[in-house]
């Protein structure tokens, strides 16, 4: 019994410490999502976005990639809408231009 406790006990460990990982990992995720938006434009350079959904403490955004960093937006906002639309045209063409 004392030797099949030994390696029990390692896996135990090994067990133990990788969820203390994916818990880590896990929360420090929900720490960097936008728990409030703004309803000002944004004025710095967009380079990208993603659209964050609600998830308590997260609430549904628009996250832009700025040369500043990363600002939540309110999803409805027009100019909101209208930057996504220049993005995707400006992806779209590039992808025209990539596949010539």
């Amino acid at each position: 019994m004392q030797a099949f406790m030994g390696p029990l006990r390692i896996v135990a460990v090994v067990t133990v410490i990788l969820s203390l990982t994916v818990l880590g990992t896990d929360g420090n995720k929900a720490h960097n999502c936008c728990q409030e938006v703004s309803t000002q434009n944004i004025t710095v350079p967009i380079l990208g976005y993603r659209v964050q959904l609600r998830k308590p403490p997260c609430v549904k955004a628009v996250i832009f990639l700025t040369e500043d960093g990363e600002k939540c937006s309110h999803w409805k906002e027009s100019w909101v809408f209208q930057k996504i639309r220049e993005l995707e045209a400006a992806r779209k063409k590039q992808a025209q231009i990539s596949s010539q």
